[in-house]
């Protein structure tokens, strides 16, 4: 029989112990997992260790064998159409990165309301099952989503992101004539409003610019490719809301209800810079299809 040890590889290399257990058993809580560890029940190389302490390819951590020999988890049974959309929707792929032009409507991970995500259906083929998310899009949301095939590549996207250092441009149709360019540095602030969680302007929350380019307008629709310089949650629907001009279809930030469209929300992340990188997701049929009908 196997022993209760994990094998640390090149994966996995560089994370804290805490975190790294987290990620192989999610059912342990925050304290148990301290417990555990500061009892020596937990060790690195045969060694009691901290939780901060940081694992080296090659290391091997001892824990008890109920957290190493734990029941099975169900196997989550994925739609073969949703796999099949999800594996044509890859743009770009090398020893580092893999990059899709995310549906929209799916979700990126599993979590209320979604049993599975992106990240979930991906980790089910052998050759991806060490992928990482190295950013987020809304469930709305589609295109660019940059997945990391290494915990280096992760750090280095990660330490892009925190520099500024990542640009990313987002296609949306707006409610209402934008005719020109606008620069909108409005603070964000996380709530829920109807059990949702939802940005607002609030003077004392975190700092957040948007800029936004119309392209053209059409019946009342602008064509607009918004740009934001820092990466709040909803902040682009935020901002479009702010200058009264919501994203059609998203009635959470006060577009006006309307019947049959073919998509939740027209936001679009078109494209993404970061080191020597620039990646492009082509824009859906529906999105083109609903300006193209205007």
């Amino acid at each position: 029989m196997d022993k209760p040890i994990f094998n640390i590889d090149r994966h996995s290399e560089g994370q804290r112990l805490d975190n790294f257990l987290r990620k192989q058993r999610k059912n342990l809580t925050t304290g148990q997992l301290y417990k555990l560890i500061r009892k020596g029940q937990i060790r690195i190389n045969g060694k009691r260790s901290q939780p901060s302490a940081k694992l080296q390819n090659g290391d091997l951590v001892r824990v008890p064998p109920f957290i190493y020999f734990e029941e099975p988890q169900t196997q989550i049974k994925l739609p073969a159409k949703t796999v099949d959309c999800l594996m044509a929707s890859i743009i770009a792929e090398n020893q580092d990165y893999l990059v899709i032009n995310k549906p929209a409507g799916m979700a990126v991970h599993k979590g209320t309301g979604h049993d599975y995500g992106v990240i979930e259906i991906l980790q089910h083929r052998p050759a991806y099952q060490h992928l990482l998310l190295a950013h987020r899009l809304d469930v709305v949301t589609s295109g660019c989503l940059v997945l990391a095939k290494n915990r280096t590549a992760l750090l280095d996207f990660q330490a892009a992101l925190k520099a500024r250092k990542v640009k990313k441009t987002y296609l949306a149709l707006l409610e209402g004539a934008l005719d020109n360019s606008v620069l909108v540095k409005q603070s964000l602030a996380e709530t829920r409003i109807n059990n949702l969680k939802t940005a607002v302007i609030d003077d004392k929350g975190k700092t957040a610019v948007t800029q936004f380019e119309p392209q053209g307008h059409r019946n009342g629709i602008s064509r607009v490719l918004c740009s934001p310089v820092t990466g709040r949650t909803h902040q682009i629907r935020a901002h479009a809301a702010y200058l009264n001009c919501p994203i059609v279809g998203d009635t959470q930030y006060g577009a006006k209800p309307r019947k049959n469209l073919s998509r939740a929300v027209f936001l679009h992340a078109e494209h993404i810079v970061f080191a020597d990188y620039s990646f492009q997701a082509p824009v859906d049929a529906d999105f083109e299809n609903f300006w193209q009908s205007l």
